[in-house]
């Protein structure tokens, strides 16, 4: 037989955390209560409980979901860029296109969930623990996508593939701060600043 739940089991658990998941996401955590996830998920308490525990397991669970989804979207976006493109200018452009969008107000509420999650991690160890492995995971993927661009020439090869992959990361989540200043930067002012340290980065600076 092979491993991890029936198909059965797997989706009761994603209706559940679909529904807690879009709870969150509309009132924080004050939003989630257990009728109205029994209702909207169709699942009983009793097999809400089963699977999770208790109100508070329920949460981790959606909460770390929140965190990876967007993340991961980013790290699929770079594989592609690494694997579909043929030179190193290609590629900038291929990368630039992708820190616009990432850089967007589209995405202020992305930026947002994954602050509001890390948050939630305060006297919370066993979700502090969930997101530390996935962020873990998540860096990881992102490391050995860099490190193939190392591989292409598309990167520069003496920069530490971890460390310009945390930095790709955390200079998109880092807006949320801009997001809370009185004088906010501009999206252009942003873009040079950020493009001309991502050039640094590339083999062609």
């Amino acid at each position: 037989m092979g491993g991890g739940p029936p198909a059965r089991v797997r989706s009761t658990r994603e209706r559940v955390l679909d529904v807690v998941v879009g709870q969150l996401d509309e009132g924080g955590e004050d939003a989630v209560r257990i009728d109205d996830v029994r209702d909207r998920s169709g699942v009983s308490i009793g097999s809400i409980y089963h699977h999770f525990g208790d109100r508070n397991g329920l949460i981790v669970a959606a909460q770390v979901r929140r965190f990876a989804r967007y993340a991961e979207a980013e790290i699929a976006a770079l594989s592609d860029i690494v694997q579909r493109s043929v030179d190193v200018e290609q590629f900038r452009s291929a990368l630039r296109s992708l820190t616009l969008a990432t850089a967007s107000e589209l995405r202020v509420a992305e930026r947002w969930t994954r602050v509001g999650v890390l948050a939630s991690t305060v006297g919370r160890p066993e979700l502090a623990r969930e997101i530390r492995a996935i962020q873990t995971r998540l860096t990881d993927e992102f490391q050995a996508h860099v490190a193939q661009g190392q591989a292409r020439g598309f990167f520069r090869s003496d920069l530490d593939a971890r460390a310009v992959a945390l930095f790709i990361e955390a200079y998109t989540l880092g807006l949320a701060l801009s997001e809370l200043d009185d004088h906010e930067v501009g999206e252009q002012e942003w873009e040079r600043v950020v493009w001309t340290v991502i050039d640094q980065l590339l083999e062609t600076a």
